[in-house]
This record gives structure tokens, sequence and C-alpha cells, in this order.
């Protein structure tokens, strides 16, 4: 700042005004040339002709010691100096290249040239707006019009060039050379009078007004908060750069009549009017396509359009409004697909890339597609690439769809065997650029890439696919929003070999009144669980070989065969399998909230809407399933489903045959022989007071004395026959004497004697001691 003097004469800056306005309403007031202006600001900065360095591109950069001294010689702080650049819009706007001093082209043109409004002019002087010089500000938000190009008399673009060096700035008007003057000397301006240029006039409500609005907003606040931002505000660099690429499309791909029916009549005409003007008239407004040079009115109609899809309040309708370019642009023999549209401009959001997917939503020909860019969330994306991501969906997605989902899924001719890994592979392509055959291999299905083709064909093909669609799309947003509570990729690794052993399948019988039928019932069972806890097929289990059509629908009615209680035992079981692999954190059984489906109408039936009640008597009455779902207005399968997980509790006649069955099992553990005969046969109670003793009837004490191997008695103290035997065989004791001792007849003692395999001696034998009776002991029995 050597040598650098105070302004005799300071003009304050205007609020927004560029520097090199201010410049020149300094010289014009001082009555000063620009040359002897930037002689005095930077005495050591000068070229060796002498010219100005470079005062026409001030605006996009000043070094800051141009800064300094500008700011001391005007007596201002530096921050006001530098907020007069385009310094603030760098990165947001425009990009600034400090090194080289001069500005890139990126979004919306390089800042070397201003537009203008004429009344603005006029109320200010002839002072010029730094906004002015950005590409997507084309109106004036204050006087309702749109901003002119260019001098109305040489037709020349404004503040892009310096100015001469030895005459004295004349705000408000043409600063360029005449046409007519010759050179080099004696140079005259243009001087054609700016404020009296003719611009198209709006109304307040204009739509255009609206969207220059809109730029203003976003370049005030920093960011974008309207339509399709509403939810995820971005930056405003995002936010222009998202309106620059769907702007410079609508003047590429559109056709007149197709911006004719997104603008008001007065851009749609004066746009025509520029297109078809002659390359001799007015070359710099012919330029349609969007840049640094387009003029006002291509640059309103493109903005103002692509306006018409940003603001839109969801991504869908934004889709919707952009769609007629896609087509446009097909119309023109480009690849505008989703490849293409990723590259329509740098820095975009994924606001962009959602709206852009949403418009080629139903141009997606196979339901893959569909799927992979997430064509019917909220927010469609590109699919991801990324290893990691696919084994994270592995392990949240079973290799058959949870029951609960699929069956809503069934659609003819595809069995729920056939749609239930398929739906699992659809589910983990979305959102993820696998291939089909490995995205199969990778979830150990047994359906090949063709297999789940098809069926994804079907459910393409009926009329409620978009729901369809919708519901896997919400189905795996869920899943990656909160993983599910078991990892299907280790359930899929276990041994299943040791689930269900036959020891605890038995004990449950006893315990449930099941009938364990042969070792196929058992493994019926078996593979329930294995379904339950594998998310596999059960044709994958290690217990049924690939089965015949006979084991096949045996298997396919053991759900009939469940009750309450056999299913709670046979969950406690699996559940100590799991324990057994060190997975006891995790649930027997998972499946996604039903409630993600609400509002959908899918093609398959609503297990929800069969009556239990009546499910529950048609079984017990061993109704066919067929027939039961006939009646009930379902499907057999969702009749299986339901049974499965609703079973049917047993007919009250099986029930009490349970209970006593049970309380026979209970009384067994509870007394053993020992303890039975001590009371019957030594304490002498009744059996009627051992059954209460031990919480059975009469009749059923008396089943417990015959599996112990004692032989009830009508009246009298019963005989233990080991007593008996002792006594008859050992001692050689006589009926006669035995019976007197208990108070039975020698008949009576006889017939006990049979009942217990005793045999009876002849009369000449007895006192008479056998080796052989003495060794042989009680018959058991």
């Amino acid at each position: 700042m050597t040598g650098v003097r105070t302004l005799p004469i300071r003009v304050a800056p205007l609020p927004g005004e560029a520097i090199d306005s201010w410049l020149e309403a300094i010289a014009h007031r001082t009555g000063t040339p620009f040359v002897d202006l930037d002689t005095a600001l930077r005495p050591d900065d000068r070229t060796a002709a002498g010219r100005v360095r470079r005062p026409s591109r001030w605006p996009m950069h000043l070094r800051p010691n141009d800064v300094d001294t500008i700011a001391a010689a005007a007596d201002l702080p530096a921050a006001a100096v530098e907020a007069m650049t385009l310094v603030r819009y760098d990165g947001v706007a425009l990009s600034l290249k400090i090194r080289k001093g001069r500005s890139g082209g990126w979004p919306w043109g390089n800042g070397r040239r201003s537009r203008y409004c004429p009344d603005c002019l006029a109320e200010s002087g002839g002072r010029w707006q730094l906004q002015w010089r950005l590409g997507c500000v084309f109106a004036c938000t204050e006087h309702h019009c749109l901003l002119a190009d260019t001098c109305p008399r040489c037709e020349s673009v404004q503040r892009c060039r310096r100015p001469l060096r030895e005459v004295v700035p004349s705000p408000g008007r043409c600063a360029h050379r005449s046409a007519d003057t010759a050179r080099p000397r004696g140079l005259i301006r243009c001087d054609a009078d700016l404020t009296s240029a003719p611009v198209i006039r709006l109304h307040p409500d204009h739509p255009a007004i609206r969207a220059q609005q809109r730029v203003l907003d976003v370049l005030t606040a920093g960011r974008g908060t309207f339509g399709v931002y509403a939810e995820r505000p971005f930056g405003a660099r995002v936010v222009l750069a998202d309106l620059h690429a769907i702007a410079s499309r609508v003047l590429v791909y559109g056709t007149a009549e197709e911006i004719a029916e997104r603008v008001p009549a007065d851009l749609a005409d004066a746009l025509a009017r520029i297109r078809s003007a002659p390359a001799s008239e007015a070359p710099a407004l012919r330029r349609s396509e969007l840049s640094g040079a387009s003029g006002a009115i291509a640059t309103a109609v493109a903005v103002t359009t692509a306006m018409t899809v940003l603001d839109r309040p969801d991504i869908a309708g934004a889709g919707e409004a952009l769609r007629w370019l896609v087509h446009g642009g097909r119309r023109l023999g480009l690849p505008v697909d989703a490849g293409t549209m990723y590259d329509w401009g740098s820095a975009t959001s994924t606001t962009l890339a959602a709206i852009q997917l949403a418009a080629l939503r139903p141009l997606f020909v196979r339901a893959v597609d569909q799927l992979r860019y997430r064509s019917a969330a909220a927010l469609p994306s590109y699919p991801s690439t990324s290893a990691v991501a696919v084994d994270a969906a592995a392990r949240r997605i079973p290799t058959q769809l949870w029951p609960e989902w699929s069956l809503r899924f069934t659609v003819a001719p595809c069995s729920p065997a056939q749609v239930r890994p398929a739906l699992s592979v659809a589910l983990m392509l979305v959102g993820t650029a696998g291939r089909l055959g490995e995205t199969a291999d990778r979830l150990g299905s047994a359906v090949r890439a063709d297999g789940v083709t098809r069926t994804l064909a079907c459910l393409r093909n009926s009329p409620r696919w978009d729901d369809t669609l919708t519901a896997l799309t919400r189905l795996a947003d869920h899943l990656a929003a909160e993983p599910p509570p078991i990892d299907y990729d280790r359930r899929r690794q276990l041994d299943y070999r040791a689930l269900l052993p036959d020891e605890r399948w038995h004990k449950i019988c006893r315990r449930t009144g099941t009938p364990p039928g042969a070792g196929q019932k058992a493994d019926f069972a078996r593979c329930l669980l294995f379904e339950r806890l594998s998310g596999l097929p059960a044709s994958r289990s290690p217990f049924l070989a690939p089965a015949d059509y006979d084991v096949r629908a045996k298997r396919a009615q053991f759900p009939r065969t469940l009750t309450p209680a056999l299913a709670e035992l046979l969950d406690e079981a699996a559940r100590r399998f799991l324990d057994d692999h060190g997975l006891g954190e995790e649930p027997v059984y998972w499946h996604p909230p039903p409630d993600l489906l609400d509002g959908l109408d899918l093609p398959g039936p609503d297990p929800g809407t069969v009556d239990l009640a009546a499910l529950h008597d048609l079984a017990r009455e061993r109704t066919a399933l067929s027939e039961i779902a006939r009646q009930l207005g379902s499907t057999l399968d969702v009749i299986r489903y339901l049974l499965e997980k609703h079973p049917a509790p047993a007919s009250p006649m099986a029930t009490e045959r349970f209970e006593q069955r049970a309380a026979r099992s209970a009384a067994k553990e509870a007394v053993s022989r020992t303890q039975f005969v001590d009371l019957y046969c030594i304490q002498r109670r009744t059996l009627a007071e051992i059954g209460a003793m031990i919480g059975v009837s009469r009749k059923s004490a008396g089943r417990l004395a015959r599996h112990h191997g004692i032989t009830p008695t009508v009246g009298g103290p019963p005989v233990d026959p080991a007593w008996f035997h002792d006594q008859y065989v050992t001692q050689r004791r006589t009926l006669r004497d035995l019976g007197h001792e208990v108070g039975r007849s020698v008949p009576r003692m006889s017939r006990i004697a049979k009942d217990y395999g005793i045999p009876i001696r002849p009369p000449a034998d007895a006192g008479k001691c056998s080796p052989t009776s003495i060794e042989s002991g009680p018959n058991p029995c």
C-alpha cells in the first residue's frame, strides 16, 4: 500500500453492487478516466503499455493486496470490498481459478459479462448489480421483467471488455467502442442509453419471476429447502447444479410445442422468435444451449421449466414432470437411460438422481432393473456395487422369504415353493448391482436364475405389480434400517443333524399325548423346525431325501397334527438347539412387521382375513385341507400356514384322553414300585387313598398297581408278590399257612399265585426245598 492515497471524493457502494460498477461511479464522480483511477489505486501494478490492468475482471477476483489497497484508498473495510466481487459465489454458481485469476465456466457461465435491468440502472444512476453476472440470474424480481443481454444499439454484451483508457466513464450508457470510430486514436464509445433498452415485461406472479426468486433465495440462504428439497435440503452449489442439469436439457431435448405446454405463451413465443431469427440478427441471443453466452430469454424458459420439476412436493411427481425430457431425448436418437442420465451434470444431488430414475420407472422393461434402481421408493437410487452391501443383505434375508410375506405375493401359476425363493432373490436385488444367478447362489437358493426370472415376469404382468414393487422396496429399506435379530447367513451354515433327537421327540409326544408314529412323523417335525430355523426349504434338510409324491403329501398334512402344546414344545426343542450352537441371543423365528404392507393391494391372499375359529373347528372335524380352503375362501397354502402358526386345539375327547395319559405318566414318575408296594401292601392303603395322594383316580391307581406287577384285590389286604414268592417258593410254606396269615382262602391264594406267575406245588411236595425253585424269582409282570 506504499504510495496509495485516499481518494479525495468517495462514493459509497450500493448493496449488492459489483466492484467495477462502484469504481466506475467513483471515476465518473471525480471526472477521472479509468487509467488514472487504476494508477491511483495501484501505482505499482501497471502493464508495460500503461493500460488499466484487467478492470473488466475485477468482479471475478481480486488479489489480497488489491483488496487491501482499494479498501485503504476508499476508507472501507476489506470485507466490504471483497463482497463486491464474485468470491462469495465461488464454488456455488461458478468456480474461480484463483491461480490464473479467471473464472471457470461451472456451471452457469464464467461471470465475464453482465445482464442488466434498465429500470434498476435508471433508479440507481447506472450502478450495476453483481448478481447480474451470474448465468442463473435472468430476471428482475423488483421490476418484474427479464434482464437485457446486450446494448440496444450496437448489440454488444456488457461489462466484458476493458473500458476505454482515456475516457471518463458514463454510468448507464454502453461503454463499448462505436462501430464508426476510426482507430487507434479518437476512440468514441457507443454511449447508447441502456436505461431505455427494451425488455419483456412480466406480471408479478409470472412463473419466471417465481423461478428467479427461488434461485435468489437459494443464493441468499446458501441451500435449497423448496419442493423436492424440503425434506432433504442441499447446499446452493448442488441445487444450482441440479437446476442447470435439467434446464440445459430443456433447450436441447424439448421441441417448441413441448416447451409451450410448460411455460407461459410470452416466453414460448419469445424463444421461438430467437430460434427462428437469422444468424445475422442478434447472434448472441440465438444460442439456445444454456451457457454464459445464452440470452436471458433462453435462460428464463429453461429455468422456469426446470423449476416445474424441482418445485414438486415429492420425487414421484418430479419424475412424472421430467419424463417428457426422456422421451424427447430418445426421439432425437440419444441413449437417454439410467446410465446416461447419471452424466447430466457434475456435483448433482442424489435427489436429482432419484427424480431421473422415477422418470424412467415406466420405461424399465425388466422387473430386475426396477428392483435394482429402487424405482418404487420415495427416493430411488443407483444400485450399490459394494461387496460389503451384498454380504450385509445376505445376512438379512432367508433363502425362502418369510411365509407371512410370500403368501401375499403368490400369483398364478406360481406356487409358494417357486415364489418364496424367487422373492428372496428379488429382495436382495433391491439397491444392489449383483447378477441374478450370483445372487441366487449367494442365498443358497435351489431356484436358478431362469426360475427367478419367470416368477418375476409373472409378478410383473400382474395388475398389482406397482404395489408388489413398493412392498419389496419397503421391506428392503426396513431391513437395511433395522437389521433382523437373526443372521441368516450363519443359520444356513449350521449342522442340523442333531435337531430334535428321537428321545426328545418321544418325550414331547408323551407330554402332549401325541402318537409318536413311525420315524417319518418325527422327520416331518424336524423339517418344520429346519425351515423355521434355517430359512432353507425342507428339501435341503438332512432328514428327508428328495421324496416321492406320497411323502410330500404326508408332510403337507403334518400341520394338522400340531396342537398348541406340541408346537410350544417343538419351539423349546428349537430353542435348545440354538443354545447348543451359541446362538442364545437370537430368536427361534422372526419375520418383518406386516404393517409395512398397509395400504397396498397385493396379488396374493391375506391370511389375516381367515376366521381362525372356523378353521380350527373344521380341522378338528378331520375335514380335508382342500375342502377347508374352499369353505373359508382361501388357498391351501394359507390354511397350512395358519395351522402351523395357530395350531388347532385338540378335541374335548382327545383332551380328556391326553389328560388321563398325562396323569398316568405323572403318577408313574411320582411313585416308584417300592413306594407303591409300601403303601398298598405294607401300609394296606386302598387304591382310592393312593390315588388321592398322587392326584389320580382310583382307576388310574389300579393301572399303576398293575404297571408295578401288583394285581389289585377285591376286599382284604393286598398280597406282595415278592413276599408271596419268598414264603411259598423259597421257604416252602403251604398255601393254607400263607392264606391264614393274609386272610385268604386256599383257592384264593391259588388264584393269586397264578396271577403272579408262581407255579403251584403238589401237596406231597409241601415243605421240600427245590434248588431250582429257590433260585427262581418272581415273575415281574
